[in-house]
């Protein structure tokens, strides 16, 4: 496996001592694109927000701050993230306002309509069944609730785009509506590189 290879694979599911490693370099690698994503979003004091693939834990940390009377969850397939996230939210999940745990986003265990915001931040190229996996999310948010993804977006030709199950905003549109979300928004100019898009529940 070569180092692009390994890299891609460390970020879908970090694992083993190099995965141990990679969880604290996501945590400060992904903090500027999180922060970017989330500075315009108008976040309830209460809100319920999940974040799809949480990593370290850094953005639920950032989430749980912006809604003080709500609550976050976070999820990720990767043992070794869990048990970051949950170091790094060690004083919120005590206070009850907090839960990380592994699981799937092809198989949510929450219940229909819980979220009012779901987040990925750079997770989305991984998820192993997409328009699946999206509908799969659409089922946990509530009437109205929003999906908010932010993701690289680099040139057609660059090498990172092979890794990319979404390689335009279009491409992005569509897996969305097919998936039955509506007002969809795209955003790929304000951080050149990266793509946010945002999306409600019908």
């Amino acid at each position: 496996m070569g180092l692009s290879e390994t890299s891609h694979a460390q970020g879908g599911k970090p694992s083993g001592l190099l995965g141990r490693l990679v969880g604290p370099f996501m945590n400060m690698g992904h903090r500027a694109v999180y922060r970017w994503a989330l500075e315009n979003a108008q976040i309830a004091p209460d809100a319920i927000i999940l974040d799809v693939g949480c990593g370290g834990g850094q953005a639920i940390k950032h989430l749980v701050a912006r809604a003080p009377d709500g609550q976050a969850y976070g999820i990720d397939h990767s043992p070794e993230m869990v048990r970051l996230a949950r170091r790094v939210n060690w004083p919120a999940i005590r206070a009850g306002r907090v839960e990380i745990v592994e699981d799937s986003v092809s198989t949510l265990s929450f219940p229909d309509e819980m979220f009012d915001i779901i987040t990925a931040f750079e997770t989305i190229q991984f998820w192993p069944a997409l328009a699946d996996d999206l509908v799969e999310v659409r089922r946990v948010l509530k009437s109205d609730g929003r999906l908010i993804v932010a993701n690289r977006y680099p040139p057609a030709d660059s090498s990172w785009s092979e890794f990319l199950q979404l390689k335009s905003a279009e491409a992005y549109r569509e897996a969305l509506q097919m998936a039955g979300f509506t007002q969809i928004e795209t955003d790929t100019d304000s951080r050149p590189g990266w793509i946010l898009v945002t999306a409600r529940v019908a």
